[in-house]
């Protein structure tokens, strides 16, 4: 259960730098323009998710 909270939080922090990306930088802001702008949006949200159930996995396993 350990590796898997490492494995989710790095996936999340690889979609939180995404969603970053995606969202505040002007190569990612003309790459995914208007309604593409979604898709590092949901991304960031999901990754969020992620290091949440990481959080939770990773407390889980040292108790």
């Amino acid at each position: 259960m350990k590796l898997l909270a490492i494995g989710l939080a790095l996936t999340g922090l690889a979609g939180l730098a995404f969603g970053w990306w995606g969202l505040e930088t002007v190569a990612g802001r003309r790459r995914f323009d208007e309604m593409a702008g979604i898709i590092p949006l949901l991304a960031a949200i999901g990754s969020l998710i992620l290091l949440v159930a990481a959080t939770i996995l990773g407390f889980l396993a040292r108790r």
